[in-house]
């Protein structure tokens, strides 16, 4: 996540480089196609989220460059956002309407 003052931001990874991070608690990755005029709005919207939940680590993956990892998560469509324990996937929003419903399925992981 790159901070912008105090605006959040998402950030770009590779599935490979998605691998690598080793997340204490929660950690969640919005998987997004570059010619997905929907995912723009869901990038917008997870990050409007971002600023008001500061709890989880949000990242976006491009899916055009990840098959193998939509294949491994048995993705179908975007954008989706995943929700993983550790790196263990333990949720799934799809569709994502607006940031409060963000914020809901966020919350019904981390208060637990």
């Amino acid at each position: 996540m790159e901070r912008k003052g105090e605006t959040f931001l998402l950030t770009e990874i590779s599935a490979s480089e998605w691998k690598k991070i080793e997340p204490i608690n929660y950690t969640a990755l919005l998987i997004t196609s570059p010619f997905c005029a929907t995912c723009s709005l869901a990038e917008k919207m997870v990050e409007e989220a971002m600023n008001i939940e500061r709890q989880t680590d949000i990242y976006k993956l491009n899916l055009q460059l990840a098959p193998e990892f939509a294949r491994e998560h048995k993705i179908q469509s975007v954008p989706m956002l995943l929700l993983f324990y550790r790196q263990t996937p333990v949720g799934r929003l799809s569709p994502i309407k607006n940031p409060a419903n963000i914020l809901h399925f966020l919350a019904a992981y981390n208060n637990h």
